[in-house]
């Protein structure tokens, strides 16, 4: 069960705080920053109840998540299929058994009718991506990335935005696989092609354009979640005409949300680091980036870990904010 509802209270889970630093790859416009990182504990597998103290009403961590040991038990299962996301370099010296290769910026990527790089395809080029890979609507389909799940939260990400029931995330990615020698293969699976089609409206509440966020920046009851580095926010480091942040937005770099393997952090340290930069449950949250890679990482954390009511990715990003001349930017 996906939690999608206001935490009342706080999830209780032991963590491990260890001193580490972690910097990995957004895409090839967007570069991650260090951060604190601590051991995670939170995942748990999709039938496990997690330990909840105190609380008003019983939650379950996301299913949209899966551990390690989930895979393992899964690598037989002829309804999951499990996508590599990773360079054809690396799936070719190895990957977990039975995956099949996809390129993700091709797919879930591309510039709009306005120039703006890096929007969300229309749901037929998708399709015929998946089309390709033999995948039918009825299939669980895990993503895993090199590191951090980056490109597989886009990837989820565009899958949920046109309806395709069952996706999932590995958590820790191919780092945490390969750092604990798990099984790995070099065969290259035979595939069948599809006619995969997405028949469901696209769901419009998790994402939007820059109107809405504009209307969000007099709004109290909203706030805008830059998942940028603070060097990015702050105007220092420039990716576009101009540099600096939507006023009145909140920065929490997306991997602060992540450990020194990649796995996702504790839902309690997790809303205490969100929280503590002022982005709350009870406020419309919209999250943005360079090119919205990082923003569906910051998306998935706020609204599949941590059960925020409204999350939306600003596909735009800062690729189309900080290249309008009429919107407002600041560096305070």
């Amino acid at each position: 069960m996906i939690v999608r509802s206001k935490f009342l209270q706080l999830i209780v889970l032991s963590a491990l705080v260890v001193a580490a630093t972690v910097i990995a790859a957004c895409s090839s416009e967007e570069e991650a920053t260090p951060a604190p990182v601590v051991q995670n504990t939170a995942v748990v597998e999709a039938t496990e109840e997690p330990v909840v103290e105190d609380v008003m009403e019983e939650v379950e961590a996301s299913a949209k998540l899966v551990n390690a040991d989930w895979m393992l038990d899964n690598l037989d299962n002829e309804d999951v299929v499990v996508i590599d996301l990773r360079k054809e370099e690396d799936y070719v010296a190895g990957h977990i058994p039975g995956a099949i290769r996809l390129t993700p910026n091709p797919v879930f990527q591309q510039e709009d009718e306005n120039g703006v790089a890096g929007m969300l395809p229309a749901a037929a080029h998708i399709a015929t991506a998946l089309s390709e890979l033999g995948i039918e609507p009825s299939d669980t389909v895990v993503f895993y990335d090199s590191a951090s799940n980056l490109w597989a939260s886009r990837a989820l990400w565009a899958m949920d935005v046109y309806g395709h029931t069952d996706s999932k995330l590995l958590d820790g990615s191919w780092n945490y696989w390969s750092a604990n020698e798990l099984e790995t293969s070099t065969d290259v699976p035979e595939i069948t092609a599809s006619s995969y089609a997405f028949t469901a409206a696209p769901d419009l509440s998790i994402i939007a354009g820059w109107e809405e966020v504009l209307e969000s920046v007099d709004d109290p009851s909203s706030i805008v979640c830059d998942a940028r580095s603070p060097e990015e926010f702050s105007g220092k480091d420039v990716r576009a005409a101009a540099g600096g942040h939507i006023p009145e937005a909140g920065n929490v770099n997306w991997n602060r949300a992540i450990n020194e393997q990649g796995e996702f952090l504790p839902a309690a340290e997790l809303r205490e680091i969100y929280e503590g930069e002022g982005i709350q449950g009870d406020k419309v949250v919209f999250t943005l980036c360079q090119t919205a890679v990082r923003a569906t990482h910051s998306w998935f954390v706020l609204q599949e870990l941590l059960g925020y009511e409204t999350v939306k990715v600003y596909d735009g990003s800062w690729t189309e904010w900080g290249n309008r001349t009429d919107l407002p930017i600041t560096t305070r």
